[in-house]
């Protein structure tokens, strides 16, 4: 289980201004995805979450023991899982 953190970043504010250089990054190419077409109107911020979210679950249940592939099988499995999230955004 996660611990609350005091100085952790928060979202949205924290993520919406640029706080986080990793998640910004994928902020910026799901609005490409946007604009391109290729993916659904949608928010930009609550989708990247949505999808960092979902892999973030997997690692944690990872290293919590609850998943027992080998790592490229568990790699493997983020990377379906976040074609998954990406089929449900597709315009």
């Amino acid at each position: 289980m996660t611990e609350p953190r005091e100085r952790t970043r928060r979202f949205p504010g924290d993520f919406a201004g640029g706080a986080s250089p990793a998640f910004t990054h994928l902020v910026v190419l799901v609005e490409e995805g946007m604009r391109s077409g290729r993916l659904r109107g949608d928010d930009p911020l609550e989708v990247t979450l949505a999808l960092t979210a979902a892999v973030q679950g997997l690692v944690q249940l990872h290293l919590g023991g609850r998943i027992g592939l080998a790592e490229e099988e568990f790699r493997e499995l983020c990377r379906r899982t976040v074609r998954r999230v990406l089929d449900g955004l597709l315009a």
